[in-house]
């Protein structure tokens, strides 16, 4: 990889046991050494990170001082907020990062990308929404605050488990019409192109407006690089 890319990533579901972030930090380590211009973590980066010292671990802070390093090397990290990201605004985690956002705006060359998580595109997953509504709120931050720390892993922990046991009927393929429907809104907006995760399957939807889901990173290490003199895209694994 060319010096000076721009380099996006989705869904790493780093654990948070100890040695979770062996393989993700030797990738940033690699990732350091060809110096391209800016990260963007696209959502979801641990399997879940609830941004409260309940939840706050060795493999957690392990990741962010590797930000921290990247950044200080002059790297941008930018961390777009996923489903499994919780109250990271305002955290522990924005003081490791150059910013976090629901969504970022990538110029490059006559391109204009828009980098979003996606997760609420599919507007008929109900379930989701709902867990998503009851999850990310004042109200259930106020409650981890009141938890003990077993006690509110336990039920962090069973609430995933649920979660990532029903709805098989929207996670059975990637709903091309609801992200072409985006894509042609955000046109307003000016972008050409929409990079998302969430997804979990490496799709790349040739249009008007470009799509492109990323492949899950935990499971096949690759990466999504732009030139940003010409906005070319590719995919790698550094």
């Amino acid at each position: 990889m060319d010096p000076g890319r721009i380099v996006v990533i989705g869904d790493s579901h780093i654990g948070l046991g100890d040695g979770s972030e062996t393989e993700v930090n030797a990738w940033l380590d690699r990732l350091a050494a060809q110096s391209p211009k800016a990260l963007y973590l696209n959502g979801d980066l641990f399997h879940y990170l609830i941004a409260h010292p309940t939840f706050r671990t060795a493999a957690v802070d392990a990741v962010l001082n590797k930000f921290r390093e990247l950044r200080a090397r002059g790297i941008a990290v930018h961390y777009v907020e996923g489903n499994r990201d919780f109250f990271i605004k305002g955290s522990f985690v924005e003081e490791a990062v150059t910013d976090i956002a629901d969504e970022f705006a990538v110029v490059a060359g006559d391109k204009k990308f828009l980098v979003t998580h996606g997760d609420l595109i599919n507007d008929r997953d109900w379930t989701y929404r709902f867990w998503r509504r009851a999850s990310k709120n004042p109200l259930t931050k106020l409650g981890v605050n009141l938890f003990p720390k077993k006690s509110a892993r336990r039920l962090v922990d069973s609430a995933e488990s649920y979660i990532s046991n029903t709805n098989f009927e929207h996670k059975s393929r990637v709903p091309v019409e609801r992200i072409q429907d985006y894509a042609r809104r955000r046109a307003a907006d000016g972008f050409t192109h929409v990079v998302l995760g969430h997804f979990h399957e490496k799709t790349v939807i040739p249009g008007e407006r470009t799509v492109i889901v990323l492949p899950p990173w935990y499971e096949t290490g690759e990466a999504m690089v732009i030139d940003p003199a010409t906005g070319a895209f590719d995919f790698a694994v550094i």
